[in-house]
C-alpha cells in the first residue's frame, strides 16, 4: 500500500501541474501528460481497491477466495489508462494538427517538467526497489520478475513509471523543438507519441491479466517440481493428471488425480497423502491448496476412453 500511496501522491501532484502548464503554454504534449498523471492516479485508486477486496475471506459463494480481483481491478486499471491516457491524448494531437496555435511561454512548462521527472523518477525508485526485493525473495533478476510474476500491483506501478518518465522525455523534446522551429507540428507528434506509448503500455498490462482471470497455470518448471514430489511417493504408482492453477496473486491451488501402488492399504495411502500435502506446500510458497484424487484408471486407458470417436 505504501507504493501505491506514494505512486498516487505523485501522480495527483504532477497531473494539476501540468495542466495548468499545458494550459498557459498552449502545448499539446503538457495536456497529454496531464491525461497521462490523471490516468495513472485512477490506476492507484483501482489498485488501492483491488489490494482491498482481495483480502475479504473465502465464503460460501467464493470458496476459493477473492485473490483474482486483483487481477480484475487491474486489468480495468489498464483499460482507463488506455482510454483515458491514450485516446485523449492522440485526440488532442488531431485536434492540434488541424487547429494549430501560436505557442505561449514555455517557461511554466519546463518547471513542471523538471518537477515532474522528480515526482515520477522518486515513485519509480520505490516500485522497483520493492520489485528489487520480491526478485531476490524467488532467485531472479528483476527484470524476468516483473515479466513472470502474478502479482499485478507492482508490475503496473513499475511500467507505469517507466512510461510515465519517458513520456515526459518526449514532451520535453516536443516542447524544445516547438520552440526552436516555432512551429506548432513538433508539440502535436509528441502528443501522438504519448498517447501511442499509453495505448502500447495498457495493452503490454492487459495481456497477461487475461490469462490469470480465465486461468493461467503455474510455469513448466515449477509444475515439474511438483510432480516429481508426488511420483516419489512410494503409494503412488502413477500420476494421471496435474494442475497448478492460481487463484490469486502468488497463490495457486494444485488438483491431482493419481493412480495409488498396488501395495499401499487404505492407512498408507490415507498417511501419504497427509504427507504430500505438506511437501507441496512447503516446496512451492505459491501452493494454497492441494486437492488429490485417487483413481483405478492409468493415463493410458483414460486417453483411449477420452479419445474421439472415427467418423
Amino acid at each position: 500500500m505504501r507504493t501505491v500511496f506514494v505512486a498516487l501522491a505523485a501522480n495527483v501532484i504532477i497531473a494539476v501541474a501540468k495542466l495548468i502548464a499545458g494550459l498557459v503554454a498552449g502545448s499539446s504534449a503538457m495536456l497529454a501528460e496531464a491525461a497521462h498523471s490523471v490516468a495513472d492516479s485512477l490506476n492507484e485508486i483501482f489498485l488501492g481497491i483491488s489490494l482491498r477486496r482481495s483480502r475479504r475471506p473465502p465464503d460460501a459463494i467464493h470458496p476459493l477466495g477473492h485473490g483474482r480481483e486483483r487481477f480484475l481491478w487491474a486489468l480495468m486499471a489498464a483499460i482507463a489508462s488506455f482510454l483515458i491516457g491514450g485516446c485523449v491524448s492522440v485526440g488532442m494531437a488531431l485536434w492540434q494538427f488541424r487547429s494549430p496555435r501560436v505557442p505561449g511561454n514555455p517557461l511554466a512548462s519546463w518547471i513542471v517538467l523538471a518537477v515532474s521527472f522528480a515526482a515520477d523518477g522518486t515513485s519509480w525508485l520505490q516500485s522497483i526497489g520493492q520489485a528489487r526485493r520480491e526478485a531476490r525473495e524467488r532467485g531472479r533478476n528483476v527484470w524476468r520478475h516483473l515479466i513472470r510474476s502474478s502479482e499485478p500491483l507492482v508490475r503496473a506501478i513499475v511500467v507505469e513509471d517507466t512510461a510515465g518518465l519517458i513520456g515526459l522525455v518526449i514532451a520535453a523534446v516536443g516542447l524544445l523543438l516547438r520552440d526552436v522551429l516555432r512551429n506548432d507540428t513538433p508539440d502535436a507528434i509528441a502528443s501522438l507519441l504519448i498517447g501511442i506509448l499509453l495505448a502500447v503500455t495498457a495493452f503490454g498490462l492487459a495481456r497477461p491479466l487475461a490469462d490469470f482471470l480465465v486461468g493461467r497455470s503455474l510455469p513448466p518448471e515449477l509444475l515439474e517440481e511438483l510432480r516429481k514430489i508426488l511420483q516419489a511417493s512410494s503409494a503412488i504408482q502413477e500420476v494421471v493428471t496435474l494442475q497448478a492453477v492460481y487463484t490469486g496473486p502468488e497463490e495457486v491451488i494444485v488438483a491431482a488425480k493419481i493412480r495409488p501402488s498396488k501395495l499401499a492399504t487404505t492407512d498408507d495411502l490415507a498417511r501419504a497423502l497427509d504427507d504430500l500435502d505438506h511437501e507441496l506446500r512447503k516446496a512451492s510458497e505459491f501452493v494454497a491448496d492441494v486437492y488429490i484424487d485417487v483413481t483405478t484408471h492409468s493415463l493410458a486407458h483414460m486417453a483411449k476412453h477420452d479419445k474421439a470417436p472415427e467418423t
